[in-house]
């Protein structure tokens, strides 16, 4: 597996226990990127400490488990400092590539959680620092679907798409995805955006597949009177589908079923040709220091372990990607968690996804939207 890691200047045992101490430390350049938008001083924090700043995703819990297991890693580590930068993949992103044209010595962030789609696009802008699996001792309980060759990341928990309806509103309820462009739901269909994966499905369906979407925008263009409307936002989502408005879609597993916790009349189907998987990924990021990079594997390797995978999982609602993470009591009943479920999982090559979404939105804007 080639997963090789930059050139280490001190070890990481040295770095982790503190022997390294304060001047070996003060070696390290600026590279750290800040909670805010602009970067930070260094990557050298109070007290000569090593500095790490963490992508954790903004909404909902998902902030919870990232500021925990950071708490924790500062008290079994004292010489190093952990800072977190809570944003959406679409807007942070953005902002650590407009960073690493500035000063690509000086990254945005040095490491932290990202989707597949993310994941790919970074690897095309060469924003990623590949991880040594080798040296990872919980890299080999990862699922095999969730690991990656070139070592441009590893998985920590898989969300994934399937259907979700308002069970008052709908009287039959869906079990394919067909389901969205079978005429007895025509009129009643509502879509986040641009869905990729309705297309997709409407190919795969129809003699076609992500190397050939041809019969899925055919089919939309045909069937583009299904779609209510699309939606902008997700409180936006949640009512159109709560009052019936449009009380079928397909979203996040993970989304539908906290909308359910809290109260909504929805329901959440694994469809019968199986769940579309969307892994998150941790990732570390190019332009940090040698002792950063230390610091980062080190902490990755930690929180995919089945511990923190466990914890990620309760959070995000979604599936670990540790096969030996416990599934949290809460998790353990519902459709989307069931091993059949995830053994079922379609087998998505989100490197054809990610560069290609771009130009397949335009289409869907102009074939798909321009008709509803």
């Amino acid at each position: 597996m080639e997963a090789v890691m930059p050139e280490r200047s001190i070890s990481r045992r040295r770095l982790l226990t503190g022997a390294a101490g304060a001047a070996g430390l003060a070696l390290a350049t600026a590279a750290c990127g800040g909670v805010r938008p602009e970067p930070s001083t260094g990557s050298t924090g109070a007290g000569g400490k090593v500095k790490v700043t963490m992508f954790a995703f903004l909404g909902g819990d998902l902030g919870k488990m990232p500021k925990e297991f950071a708490k924790e890693y500062e008290q079994k580590h004292p010489n190093v400092q952990v800072e977190i930068y809570e944003q959406s993949n679409s807007v942070g992103y953005t902002r650590m590539l407009a960073q690493q044209k500035a000063s690509p010595d000086q990254p945005l962030v040095n490491f932290g959680f990202f989707n597949a789609q993310t994941s790919v696009q970074g690897i095309d802008d060469k924003m990623w620092a590949k991880l040594d699996y080798s040296a990872m001792s919980n890299s080999a309980d990862i699922d095999p679907r969730f690991q990656r060759e070139d070592g441009f990341g590893i998985g920590i928990g898989v969300d994934q798409f399937g259907l979700v309806y308002n069970k008052d509103k709908v009287g039959k309820a869906p079990t394919s995805w067909a389901a969205l462009w079978d005429h007895a739901y025509q009129g009643k269909v509502s879509f986040f955006g641009f869905p990729w994966y309705a297309v997709y499905m409407a190919a795969k369906l129809n003699g076609g597949g992500l190397d050939n979407m041809e019969p899925g925008w055919d089919l939309w263009e045909r069937e583009a009177k299904q779609i209510r409307l699309l939606v902008e936002s997700n409180p936006q989502y949640l009512n159109v589908l709560s009052n019936g408005t449009a009380p079928m879609t397909a979203y996040f597993a993970g989304t539908g079923q906290q909308w359910i916790n809290s109260g909504a009349p929805l329901t959440y189907v694994v469809p019968s040709e199986g769940a579309i998987p969307l892994p998150i990924y941790m990732q570390a990021v190019q332009g940090s220091t040698p002792q950063q990079l230390e610091v980062v594997h080190d902490m990755i390797n930690e929180m995919i372990s089945p511990k923190w995978c466990s914890r990620w999982a309760e959070v995000s609602v979604e599936a670990p990607a540790n096969v030996k993470a416990p599934l949290p009591a809460k998790l353990k009943d519902l459709p989307a968690f069931q091993k059949s479920t995830t053994d079922g999982f379609q087998d998505i090559d989100y490197a054809i996804v990610g560069r290609n979404n771009a130009q397949w939105q335009k289409r869907w804007e102009t074939d798909i939207a321009s008709r509803i």
